[in-house]
């Protein structure tokens, strides 16, 4: 009884501390396209006025175009709801599906270590990236790994996954844990990504997934960066 009791408390501290980090906020360290460190702060921005003269109800929510008048500019946000196909929560075999608050962990993870053993990829095309990601991201196109032969960036993408050429096969000993994003449950850019990446060989334990991208992370207003490059 005493360890069901313990077990109850962890999982309920656990429970309040996930929540926290999107209240509260983490810095992580960035490194912008010309090798200089930065500091980004990622929180939950949420305007006083949706806090307080604002009274969320179903007719004001989704009434119209799921915002009627009386929901104030400053608490609307604009997303795409009507393209691409709905992916499923699962993709794959050993493939974790990853929230925001599983995402802001990984973020708060990989800043501690600093020893590059975790990787957050944003796997859209590059214009996509350089008009708004989320921080701490890199930019590497799931173009890079279409086909059966590996371009010449794939190959370098895998160098900085940890993976290793050895004859004609991979070495997938020292691969690092990678987080992959694209635009939302609604985009195949990820999914197809890490399909060819599971292809090659690479470990499914080693990769997760972030299935709501930056639909999911802009509709609750977390941080991101826009027209600023890291590479």
């Amino acid at each position: 009884m005493k360890s069901i009791i313990l077990l109850s408390i962890a999982i309920l501290t656990t429970s309040i501390y996930a929540e926290s980090l999107a209240q509260d906020g983490i810095s992580i360290e960035v490194i912008d396209k010309d090798g200089k460190k930065d500091s980004v702060d990622i929180f939950r921005d949420i305007p006083d006025e949706c806090l307080s003269s604002f009274k969320p109800t179903p007719q004001n929510m989704w009434g119209e175009a799921y915002a009627s008048k009386k929901v104030p500019k400053e608490c609307k946000v604009s997303v795409v709801t009507t393209i691409g196909k709905i992916t499923p929560m699962k993709l794959s075999e050993g493939v974790e599906t990853y929230g925001e608050l599983e995402v802001l962990k990984f973020l708060k993870e990989m800043s501690s270590k600093k020893d590059g053993s975790m990787l957050f990829i944003d796997s859209r095309t590059n214009s996509w990236y350089k008009q708004r990601t989320i921080p701490g991201a890199i930019n590497v196109p799931f173009t890079y790994f279409k086909g059966k032969e590996l371009s010449e960036d794939g190959k370098k993408a895998l160098l900085l996954f940890g993976v290793t050429k050895k004859g004609k096969s991979y070495d997938f000993s020292k691969a690092k844990e990678l987080l992959i994003f694209c635009n939302g449950i609604w985009c195949g850019q990820s999914p197809k990504m890490i399909k060819s990446l599971l292809n090659l060989g690479y470990p499914a334990n080693k990769i997760k997934w972030y299935r709501g991208g930056m639909h999911s992370w802009l509709s609750l207003n977390l941080t991101s960066t826009k027209d600023k490059v890291y590479k």
